[in-house]
C-alpha cells in the first residue's frame, strides 16, 4: 500500500515538473514570469471561482430622483393634493424678496428675489390649506391633505 502511494506521489511530481518546465521543450528558452504564473493558476479552483464570482455580481439598482414638486410662482393658484402621512414637496420663486407661508402648518421660509427655494414636510394634518407669498398677501397654492 505504501508503494502505491509513493508511486502516485512520484507521478504527480513528474507531471508537475513537466507542466512548470514547459512540457519538455528542448530549446532552453525560459517563459516570462507572468506566463508561468498564468499556467500555474489556470487550474487552481480558487482562482477560477473568484473570476466567475466577479462576473456574476449584479449591478446595484440606481436611486431614482425624488420629484421636487410643482414650481409655485404666483401666476396661478396651484392645487396640491396628498394623503395624510405623505410628504408634501414644492418649490417657490418670486421676482421680489418674500416669505413662503403654509397656513395651518405654520411653516415659513424666506424667499430671496429671483431664487428658487424648496419646501418639503410630512402631511400630518388633514384639511385644505393656503400657501402664500406672505409679504405680498398672494395665494400661490391650495394644499389638500386627505384623511
Amino acid at each position: 500500500m505504501r508503494l502505491a502511494f509513493a508511486g502516485i506521489a512520484a507521478a504527480i511530481l513528474v507531471l508537475a515538473i513537466a507542466l512548470l518546465s514547459g512540457g519538455g521543450d528542448d530549446n532552453n528558452d525560459e517563459k516570462p514570469a507572468a506566463q508561468a504564473t498564468r499556467t500555474a493558476t489556470a487550474t487552481d479552483p480558487a482562482a477560477t471561482a473568484t473570476a466567475a464570482d466577479s462576473t456574476a455580481t449584479p449591478t446595484p439598482p440606481q436611486k431614482q430622483a425624488v420629484d421636487p414638486g410643482p414650481l409655485l410662482t404666483g401666476e396661478k393658484v396651484v392645487k396640491i393634493e396628498v394623503d395624510k402621512g405623505d410628504t408634501v414637496r414644492f418649490r417657490a420663486r418670486s421676482p421680489q424678496d418674500d416669505e413662503v407661508h403654509v397656513h395651518g402648518y405654520d411653516l415659513k421660509k424666506d424667499l430671496p428675489a429671483n431664487q428658487t427655494v424648496t419646501m418639503s414636510f410630512k402631511a400630518t394634518i388633514d384639511g385644505i390649506f393656503e400657501i402664500e407669498f406672505e409679504n405680498q398677501g398672494k395665494q400661490i397654492a391650495s394644499l389638500r391633505v386627505n384623511p
